[in-house]
């Protein structure tokens, strides 16, 4: 990809953001206010979207040509919306400049329906279109709602465009992970992994496709924990059937029940018992190795390209 000629551009834009919001008082109340330079921030805004949503296009491998017939709306973000879900992803307002009390407008969808064209559009994008063809009669439209949620979505392409891993070291909770990723008004979701498990690379929570970046342990850790964790597993699995037959024997000594449905039932339950006794008896002699390989874990914040 070429060089970042887009974040030093997004950081003006944020400056001058700020500036305004140092002279007004932007609350849940004060979004419909409109002016000549918010109507300019609000074009400029969508002019690096249009630029850099193209570029991220033909990095991810789109098939059209550049020429008048690529749209940045219906081709550009429509790609990166079937590759990385867009719309889903969540952006917060974090400036302390910004006094809001509604969560619509402290958490934010900005790229929903960026991809469209119309009236089926985002309500920033359409109003865009229309101070840019009719100022005059539009202006209304150039307001401060639509200028921070243009400033939101082009904050989310910025990031993917640079596209930063974030090493994380011993940090499994993300406490040390910078959430505005050099924003001074916004802040991303970060999705926490609950845990590993020993067949899955990623366990995903609720909110997945919010966040715009993962935190991970890094992938030749979690190996060697799922190595650990088969190994325990294969361990009691062996001595599991090593000793089944002769411990349901002893089990069935003492049934206390004759119906064959409940015989299974009570049959499960003991099988259960005996491999949970076995697992705790193996877990509790590779603890220590266990213990050491868990506490070597390593981690990372990613970029959320949906590639769980």
């Amino acid at each position: 990809m070429n060089p970042n000629l887009y974040w030093s551009v997004y950081k003006s834009l944020e400056r001058e953001f700020i500036s305004l919001s140092n002279i007004i008082y932007i609350n849940d109340e004060q979004l419909k206010i409109y002016s000549i330079k918010i109507t300019e921030l609000l074009i400029r805004a969508v002019v690096e979207v249009e630029s850099i949503s193209k570029e991220l296009y033909f990095a991810n491998r789109g098939p059209k040509e550049d020429d008048n017939e690529l749209f940045f709306d219906t081709d550009c973000l429509n790609l990166l919306e079937q590759r990385w879900s867009l719309s889903k992803k969540e952006v917060l307002v974090s400036s302390s400049n910004l006094y809001f009390d509604l969560e619509e407008n402290n958490i934010l969808t900005p790229l929903k329906k960026a991809n469209k064209r119309g009236s089926s559009s985002s309500d920033w994008l359409k109003a865009f279109q229309a101070v840019k063809h009719n100022r005059a009669k539009n202006l209304k439209r150039g307001n401060l709602r639509n200028l921070i949620r243009a400033l939101a979505g082009l904050y989310i392409l910025n990031l993917y465009f640079k596209d930063t891993l974030f090493s994380l070291g011993n940090d499994g909770t993300g406490t040390n992970f910078d959430a505005s990723l050099g924003s001074e008004i916004f802040s991303v979701r970060l999705h926490i992994n609950p845990g590993i498990s020993i067949d899955t690379n990623y366990i995903k929570n609720s909110d997945f496709d919010k966040s715009i970046y993962l935190l991970k342990a890094t992938d030749k850790t979690r190996q060697d924990v799922q190595n650990s964790l088969k190994e325990i597993n294969d361990k009691t699995n062996e001595r599991l059937n090593a000793n089944l037959t002769t411990e349901i024997q002893q089990h069935l000594k003492n049934i206390q029940v004759s119906n064959e449905d409940d015989i299974k039932e009570y049959l499960k339950k003991v099988v259960d018992k005996i491999k949970s006794k076995y697992q705790i008896q193996v877990a509790q002699e590779n603890g220590h190795n266990l213990k050491k390989t868990f506490e070597s874990l390593q981690y990372e914040g990613i970029l959320n390209k949906q590639q769980y």
